[in-house]
């Protein structure tokens, strides 16, 4: 496990690189997930579809 010292989190906030990682707001993933929703259902779809085909396949 590794420990952040006093002077390691000093250093830390005096760097403007991670001031800007730190203070950017998370990003707002609602349409993206409604996105990976929908194609979640369509693959879905697409493998029962290329299993009933490899069934039938199978039975010939």
């Amino acid at each position: 496990m590794r420990v952040i010292t006093k002077e390691y989190q000093e250093m830390l906030n005096q760097s403007a690189a991670w001031r800007t990682i730190r203070d950017t707001p998370r990003p707002d993933f609602t349409e993206l997930d409604k996105e990976v929703a929908a194609f979640e259902e369509w693959i879905s779809k697409e493998h029962e579809k290329d299993r009933q085909i490899l069934r039938e396949a199978s039975r010939k």
